[in-house]
């Protein structure tokens, strides 16, 4: 059984199940993102539910994700939709063992937040990329590279910097993750993230890296995740924990 590649996405909503897979499999999921933000305007929390759709395949893989969010900021509070993030990725490669598999993928957000209240941002957002992972004995590793860019030419949208609040990105932006999995029991993963980006002809943007250590437990079809997230480039956040649950089949 492998352990299937992360889906590429806007980097910082959630994580990636890990679980193994194979053949066709379909997947859901409910995570709940808590965050705490400081800018040099203001300062707040946010809390998020995001509802997953995926489907995998030995050769390719899709995924919708549908995102809510309260942002509690000084003078103000903000309830609505986050961007809807869609993704897809190929397998082109495959050594015979599978422990190695390679391919490109691409992820696009819409524009479904408010641009306004630190929702969304305020454009659609592309970003095509590649992975390559490594899976061996209980152990995965996956590093995935992208480009992010704005599908806007207006000044509208991200003219204060990294936007929205509760998934900062730049108008260009060389993104990198790092993920890894090890297995130390058959019901139990201990996970890690490494997520960055540097602004690419963006004299606005920011650069940011975080670390992000987790745990995963599993049952049967079901599993349950716990993942901090702590920057330490930037400041795309002060803290954040994410708490997910999940079945596939």
């Amino acid at each position: 059984m492998l352990a299937a590649p992360p889906r590429v996405r806007a980097q910082s909503c959630h994580a990636a199940s890990l679980r193994p897979t194979s053949g066709l499999t379909y997947r859901v999921a409910l995570s709940g993102l808590f965050g705490n933000f400081a800018t040099d305007a203001t300062s707040g929390e946010y809390q998020g539910i995001l509802a997953t759709l995926a489907i995998e395949h030995p050769w390719f893989a899709a995924e919708v994700t549908v995102p809510g969010f309260r942002i509690a900021q000084i003078g103000s509070h903000a309830y609505g939709p986050g961007d809807v993030l869609i993704s897809a990725r190929g397998n082109l490669y495959r050594s015979a063992d599978n422990v190695i598999v390679a391919g490109p993928e691409i992820a696009a957000t819409l524009p479904t937040g408010s641009m306004e209240d630190g929702l969304g941002m305020g454009h659609v957002m592309l970003m095509p990329g590649a992975f390559v992972r490594w899976h061996n004995a209980g152990y995965s590793v996956i590093a995935q590279l992208s480009y992010g860019a704005a599908l806007s030419s207006g000044d509208h949208a991200h003219h204060m910097g990294p936007a929205p609040i509760v998934n900062p990105m730049n108008r260009s932006e060389l993104a990198h993750a790092l993920s890894a999995s090890a297995q130390l029991h058959p019901n139990l993963n201990l996970t890690g993230r490494l997520l960055g980006a540097v602004t690419v002809a963006d004299h606005r943007g920011a650069a940011r890296e975080v670390v992000a250590p987790g745990v995963q437990l599993v049952f049967g079809a079901f599993d349950a995740s716990l993942e901090l997230q702590v920057p330490v480039v930037g400041h795309p956040f002060s803290s954040r924990t994410l708490l997910s649950v999940g079945a596939q089949w």
